[in-house]
């Protein structure tokens, strides 16, 4: 029995395992799932930032294509080569229609490579480089790119400079020529790279994203500086700059504009990654970890309480066949005791029939009374479902018909009133102690008290009060002489009274009038369930 009971636990464990994998896979996946689709989230909101960022960036490459492509249709179209008087107020006249206010200069450089006009809003030649030649400060490579600059008809952007004038452009270029068309130099228009990056910073829902701006893929570019090993003439410091921010290279995303052939590119990433709060989803491997627990601890409840109950059945079939057995052996036994005692009884009445002197007789007929009335508590037992209780009023009822039969006189009439509770129980010894002390009462009522020529009448009341029963016995005797006392009766009968009274733990008192009564107060020795 063991080994298929052990086969059955070990099946009923891996169901429950595999239940509680199946769905911790399940809640891994939906965990996941939702990890997985606030990372989105997360780089959805990076995407649209940094689309919306060069979406307005082309917008602000448009502000720079005006201005330079008007000032080259201007130059030009001129019927005169522009002055520098003339040339500033065409300038203004552009920038108050764009409302452009940011830093803007224009060179003017001939054919050798010498400044000619060095013209802002406000100002010309501020930093009196006029008659300077661009050799001295830009490199070789650079003065033959603007060589071939001269032999094109297209605008060109050059890399950012840090200007002297304390900011950084983007120097536009494109070639001049008079009016009979002939290339005599370049303009050189530089316009503050402020003005297009500030587009990625204009609102406040972009503050908690930073911007990388690469030239040639190596060289960064702020609204302040263009590193790129010059001499920086500006001592402001962009605050937004990205290294300002720890943020890994791979946070960012990239994106490449193309400015009049200038490359630009522009990364986008936030200068704190938000985290996806993962406490809600370990709570929730946590509380299915304590499910899953509790679980195994109640299916571990479940198979001990069903073994339990198995074996407690298996032990109260034992437990009620051997109590069968038990039962069946006491029936055997209180038949015995009771056919011993009717043995006994027999033998007393033969007895009887051997003497002529009536003491003698009285005697075996009292004694003959007595072990009937233990006899008759036996006889009740075994016909008793419990083996333990016997029913009073049915067993007094049977003990008067004996003790009627044994000692009345054939033409003695009596009335009898019994008033017991008819499911009044008491335990064997209590019925036995009982059984002897009312024999005695009507073995006497019916010697001393009764008369054939009078009504006779006994009774007999068995009531409970709060602590004890209370026996009440009377007959329609005159009743025991003036100067009866029960304690010092001699008797035998009153004596044997007076002991079952005592083992009963109760009290016995007689009263003449108006009838003659005993009043017995008891406790049973066992406690009745139907008492």
């Amino acid at each position: 029995m063991l080994l298929p009971n052990f086969d059955k636990k070990i099946k009923y464990y891996l169901i429950a395992l595999i239940i509680i994998i199946t769905g911790a896979y399940f809640l891994n996946n939906v965990v996941t799932s939702n990890i997985n689709l606030e990372n989105q989230k997360i780089e959805a909101q990076l995407d649209k930032t940094h689309n919306d960022a060069i979406i307005n960036a082309k917008a602000g490459i448009q502000v720079y294509a005006t201005i330079v492509s008007s000032l080259k249709s201007f130059t030009n179209n001129s019927e005169e080569f522009p002055s520098e008087k003339l040339l500033q107020k065409y300038l203004n006249d552009i920038l108050k229609e764009i409302k452009f206010n940011d830093s803007i200069l224009i060179n003017y450089i001939d054919k050798d490579h010498y400044f000619r006009y060095i013209i802002t809003p406000k100002q010309i030649d501020p930093q009196n480089l006029k008659g300077i030649n661009v050799s001295s400060f830009r490199s070789k490579e650079r003065i033959e790119e603007l060589e071939r600059i001269l032999l094109s008809e297209d605008i060109r952007i050059f890399s950012p400079v840090n200007l002297r004038e304390g900011w950084t452009g983007f120097p536009f270029n494109f070639s001049a020529k008079n009016k009979n068309n002939e290339v005599i130099g370049y303009f050189a228009p530089i316009i503050n790279v402020k003005y297009l990056l500030d587009f990625f910073y204009e609102n406040n829902k972009y503050e908690n994203f930073a911007h990388k701006f690469v030239i040639n893929d190596t060289l960064d570019l702020t609204r302040e500086a263009f590193y790129n090993g010059s001499e920086i003439f500006n001592s402001k410091k962009d605050e937004e700059y990205y290294k300002n921010f720890d943020i890994k290279d791979s946070d960012f995303i990239y994106s490449t504009i193309e400015l009049f052939g200038l490359k630009l590119k522009i990364g986008s990433a936030f200068k704190n990654k938000p985290v996806v709060e993962k406490s809600i989803y370990n709570l929730a491997y946590i509380s299915y970890a304590l499910v899953s627990v509790l679980l195994f601890v109640a299916l571990h409840q479940y198979l001990r309480n069903r073994y339990l109950n198995k074996s407690l059945k298996t032990a109260n079939k034992d437990l009620e066949s051997n109590l069968l057995k038990i039962q069946t052996l006491i029936k055997e036994i209180h038949h015995r005791i009771k056919n011993n005692m009717q043995m006994v009884s027999g033998i007393l009445l033969m007895q009887e029939g051997e003497y002529e002197d009536e003491n003698i007789k009285k005697a075996l007929r009292d004694s003959q009374s007595r072990i009937q009335s233990m006899s008759l508590v036996h006889e009740k037992l075994y016909g008793n479902s419990t083996l333990k209780e016997v029913k009073t009023k049915e067993y007094i009822e049977q003990l008067i018909n004996f003790v009627e039969d044994t000692v009345k006189n054939k033409s003695t009439e009596i009335i009898k009133f019994i008033k017991i509770d008819k499911d009044l129980s008491f335990d064997a010894d209590t019925t036995s102690n009982l059984g002897l002390i009312i024999n005695e009462l009507i073995t006497n009522s019916f010697k001393y008290a009764f008369d054939d020529t009078k009504e006779n009448s006994l009774s007999i009341e068995i009531t409970k009060d709060s602590e004890h029963y209370k026996l009440l016995y009377k007959d329609s005797g005159s009743g025991l002489p003036d100067d009866f006392d029960i304690e010092t009766s001699e008797s035998l009968g009153m004596q044997l009274i007076s002991i079952l009274t005592e083992q009963l733990g109760g009290t016995i008192t007689y009263e003449k009038e108006p009838e003659s009564t005993f009043v017995i107060y008891f406790n049973p020795l066992e406690k009745s369930f139907h008492g």
